[in-house]
């Protein structure tokens, strides 16, 4: 069953009760008073009645005649209100069976229809001396009668007519109670049906909806947000797959290529000594390219230990490992880091730097120059690796880090890069709670900052 039916037939049953036992309760009330007050009038005219007439029978001896019963009657009518229609005098012999069994005084009371009146027929048995009589008093309830049908009547129709407006308001309101849940319904199975991000306008002041409808907005943006996310990654895996096989492919086929030579063909010692280095390069290649993924891996998943590591020792070491990159590449090169002590992994934090220092080096032109340094704040350090190399474009800087993406793709090639450096330099950085920073212009070059924690005292 539907929330609205259900909402409706509750709520109709609450009402339809309510009035039903509230306004029968009221409605008999009301009869009762008045019959209850009627019949009260009724024993107060027959006991008047009985009264007078025993009254009556103490001044006189014998048996009352006709004339008498005449004269009796009308004097104790004209003392009686007009509700009273009629009363009668029997005696023993003219009154119906049912009351011969009578009690002395006692009276027997029952409702008698005369035509359109109803009346209530009163017969009291009297002694008067050795002789007995039977007083008959019959009150009008017709207007009594009426006025409670009237009631009743009344309280039909009314309870109808509530019925029927309660029952429209009630089915209504249940509509309206219910249409955002039907909204809220519909836009579900949009979703399910992969249209991620859709929202509900729900013009609604009721707090419980207004805020069921935001929580579900905030649900949808939340899922939509998932979705792209999972989507993006998905790409980036396919991206990851193919750029990987193709870094795979490039080495595998020269080495495939060169071995075919030395197998199939008579080559000179010269030639084959240029083959095995071919090979031996390719091979080195695929070995740099392999290690690289392995530590991509563990950086991604595994927990550093950090030391209290002084940046001025880490900057000398850092000077002899590149210097060899400088004489390579004919850039020249200055390290200039603080003598303050940081928060660090020294075997990672090396790395770190001559990945950047590297990737410097290879977008710098001869005869350029680099510069490392760093500046120290009041809880922070941070690192800059600068070059006046070609930069980068703007649209292509957030892609710097992601694996095997290369700016320029034949001089990363020429160069012996697999576009792997950086994506384990923003793994260090991660683990070091911090990440790297590009700024680059085309042209002009590119500086990559990085900022460290403070730790322990200067050495």
């Amino acid at each position: 069953m539907k929330l609205s039916s259900k909402f409706f037939c509750i709520a109709y049953i609450i009402v339809l009760l309510s009035m039903g036992l509230g306004g029968t309760y009221i409605i008999k009330n009301i009869s009762d008073a008045l019959w209850n007050t009627q019949t009260e009038r009724a024993d107060i005219a027959v006991n008047y009645a009985a009264e007078s007439f025993l009254a009556f029978t103490d001044v006189t001896s014998g048996e009352i005649t006709a004339a008498q019963k005449s004269s009796i009657i009308r004097q104790i009518k004209s003392f009686l209100d007009d509700t009273v229609t009629k009363v009668e005098i029997y005696t023993s012999k003219t009154v119906e069976r049912e009351y011969s069994e009578l009690r002395d005084n006692q009276i027997l009371s029952q409702y008698i229809k005369n035509n359109d009146l109803l009346l209530m027929k009163s017969v009291c048995k009297l002694s008067a001396g050795s002789d007995i009589y039977y007083l008959a008093v019959y009150s009008d309830f017709t207007s009594i009668n009426k006025q409670c049908e009237f009631f009743w009547n009344s309280y039909a129709v009314a309870a109808f007519s509530v019925s029927v407006i309660s029952g429209l308001l009630l089915f209504v309101l249940a509509k309206r109670i219910t249409k955002p849940l039907n909204t809220l319904t519909k836009v579900t199975d949009e979703i399910a049906l992969g249209n991620y991000g859709k929202k509900v306008d729900i013009k609604n002041t009721d707090y419980e909806i207004s805020n069921l409808s935001n929580s579900f907005n905030a649900m949808s943006s939340a899922v939509e947000q998932k979705i792209n996310e999972i989507k993006e990654e998905t790409k980036k895996r396919d991206i990851f797959v193919a750029d990987f096989t193709h870094e795979m492919k490039t080495p595998m086929t020269a080495i495939i290529g060169y071995s075919q030579m030395l197998k199939v063909y008579d080559l000179s010692s010269d030639e084959k000594m240029n083959a095995a280095v071919a090979i031996h390069s390719e091979a080195k290649r695929l070995e740099k390219l392999s290690l690289q993924l392995l530590d991509l891996y563990v950086f991604k998943n595994e927990q550093i230990e950090m030391e209290q590591i002084n940046l001025f020792d880490v900057g000398k070491q850092l000077n002899t490992t590149i210097k060899y990159l400088s004489e390579k590449y004919d850039v020249s090169y200055s390290v200039d880091f603080d003598n303050e002590t940081v928060c660090a992994n020294s075997v990672l934090l090396l790395s770190l730097l001559y990945n950047l220092a590297d990737n410097a080096f290879k977008a710098s032109s001869p005869h350029s120059s680099i510069k490392i340094y760093s500046e120290s704040y009041d809880n922070c350090i941070t690192i800059f690796v600068e070059d006046k190399g070609k930069g980068i474009a703007k649209e292509n800087v957030k892609y710097l880090t992601e694996p095997f993406y290369r700016e320029d793709k034949s001089r990363s090639r020429t160069l012996g890069g697999a576009g792997l450096g950086l994506s384990l330099c923003k793994e260090i950085a991660r683990l070091h709670e911090t990440e790297l920073c590009f700024e680059s212009e085309e042209g002009k070059g590119t500086t990559v900052t990085f900022t460290l924690k403070k730790g322990g005292e200067k050495k």
